[in-house]
């Protein structure tokens, strides 16, 4: 399997047709993030396109997957707060969960069942502050890291770490409040 980091090591060495993988690997997930902020995919859009073209351009070196993906994602971030800034709106983040294609052996009535437990999850989530929901976002989401999830939302390791443990606890109980039991959660 193709990864960011082998396509971006060749762009690095000359082949600019890299950039196409590039795009195909993060586009989705950097739009969804991006759109979180500043609720107009069109907007979205830009801005993802522009952080891609600072990669073209600022060229910085990286030996692993996860080092790309989190500098494309604190781009985003960092571009849509200033875009933000100057529309002078503040913005909850509103990620979308991305819906799993169902095995084709599921019944229609476990994927009926999953489907609402997405969007159980997702109104549970809207529910809760935005560094909340950020930190659950590119923890669980997109998989980041500690760490880069900590970069991303400038601010240090034990911080991202202290606050990714009250969003779980508070999206537990607006889940409980809802009627999820233990075995549901």
């Amino acid at each position: 399997m193709e990864t960011g980091i082998e396509s971006y090591l060749r762009f690095l060495k000359g082949d600019q047709s890299e950039m196409r993988t590039i795009v195909e690997l993060y586009w989705d997930s950097m739009l969804l993030f991006t759109n979180g902020y500043v609720h107009n995919m069109p907007d979205a859009e830009d801005i993802a396109q522009e952080a891609l073209i600072k990669l073209c351009v600022k060229r910085p070196k990286f030996s692993e997957e996860h080092q790309l993906k989190a500098y494309l994602f604190k781009i985003c971030r960092n571009m849509a707060l200033n875009y933000l800034k100057k529309q002078n709106r503040f913005a909850d983040i509103t990620p979308e969960i991305m819906e799993e294609l169902p095995d084709e052996t599921e019944s229609v009535e476990s994927r009926m069942e999953m489907e609402q437990s997405q969007r159980q999850l997702h109104h549970a989530m809207m529910r809760l502050r935005q560094d909340y929901r950020e930190v659950l976002y590119l923890r669980y989401f997109e998989n980041l890291s500690m760490k880069e999830t900590a970069q991303i939302m400038r601010c240090s390791e034990k911080q991202a770490t202290a606050t990714a443990y009250q969003a779980r606890q508070q999206l537990k109980k607006i889940l409980e409040k809802e009627g999820y039991t233990g075995e549901d959660l």
